[in-house]
């Protein structure tokens, strides 16, 4: 049986994506095929458009790091025709082809059973950014912060800071401080559930401190670089910051002073390792405690299969609020 997907080519150092036509390979053991219904654009998947990010080793390749469907074929006792999945991280649409297809095959323990209360279509709601944004709420309850405990969320605007925004409004946390570029953005951002919106430049101090006041008891970072260098200081005692992002870059010029006389911890959030036989867990705290009583209030738009080489290429130029979902 044949299928389209978007292939991404490269000529040089120039990437464009191509639709081709593939066969369904013939199952190995204890992989699934499953019908796509919905995929998603990710910050990483935009970067695939762009050699030198580093995102994919090899090209040609099929990217898209988020799918959801339905199975049609399975040599795996844990998954059965029919039966609704979703795929997130693992090598998926990086170094193994990803969800920009029609169908996908793939290792059984790379997908988890899609929750009873989740659509296909709600799973690539959420997605990676929504599933990261999960990992970084559960790294922070852990500390046990009261609903009045001052928490601060970066990149608001994006996929992971605006869930992380919904998520804590969700759970009844009322000091929420969003942090974003967008000015317009303002107020979408109260009605994720901030109580406050600030730019990055209201953070930094220029006499780069050391120790600053004590302002956070919890940070949920999706940026890192310099704005995470501005923000540890200003983390309060036994404080926490989950970090799951580089969109500020790599590098982080810190001191070791707000660890050592302030106890705080620097967790870092990584969504596509994380143990399958736990995401099962994590996927059912969204599709009941963290899921938004309004599912529109994070934005989203939904585009066509034939709209996502333009819509990929346009995605790192544009200001984005909410998700982008792919109807395959």
């Amino acid at each position: 049986m044949k299928y389209q997907a978007l292939e991404l080519q490269l000529n040089d150092t120039k990437v464009t994506p191509i639709f081709i036509e593939q066969q369904l390979p013939k199952l190995a053991a204890d992989q699934v095929t499953v019908k796509v219904a919905y995929s998603d654009i990710n910050y990483k998947d935009a970067l695939t458009l762009n050699a030198r990010s580093g995102v994919l080793r090899n090209y040609p390749q099929i990217p898209g790091i988020d799918a959801a469907g339905t199975v049609v074929a399975s040599n795996s006792a844990a998954f059965k025709v029919d039966q609704k999945v979703l795929i997130t991280g693992f090598d998926f649409g990086i170094s193994a082809p990803g969800g920009y297809a029609e169908f996908i095959t793939v290792p059984a323990d790379w997908l988890v059973t899609l929750p009873e209360k989740l659509t296909p279509q709600e799973a690539m709601w959420y997605g990676t950014a929504g599933f990261t944004a999960a990992l970084s709420v559960r790294a922070l309850l852990k500390y046990d912060f009261s609903l009045d405990a001052p928490l601060l969320i970066t990149g608001a605007t994006g996929g992971v800071g605006g869930w992380a925004t919904a998520i804590l409004h969700q759970l009844g946390y009322r000091n929420l401080t969003a942090v974003s570029r967008n000015q317009a953005a303002t107020d979408y951002l109260h009605q994720l559930g901030a109580t406050m919106v600030i730019t990055p430049d209201e953070l930094a101090d220029p006499r780069h401190k050391p120790l600053q006041k004590q302002k956070f008891s919890g940070v949920v970072d999706a940026v890192g670089g310099d704005l995470l260098a501005e923000i540890l200081p200003q983390v309060s005692y036994s404080g926490i910051v989950a970090l799951s992002g580089n969109a500020g870059g790599n590098k982080l010029a810190t001191t070791t002073l707000p660890f050592i006389l302030r106890g705080i911890r620097l967790q870092g959030i990584d969504s596509v390792s994380y143990p399958a036989n736990k995401r099962d867990a994590v996927w059912q705290q969204l599709a009941t405690d963290f899921k938004p009583a309004n599912r529109e209030l994070l934005q989203y738009k939904t585009i066509d299969f034939n709209q996502l080489p333009t819509t990929l290429a346009n995605f790192l130029a544009e200001k984005h609020q909410g998700r982008t979902l792919v109807s395959i």
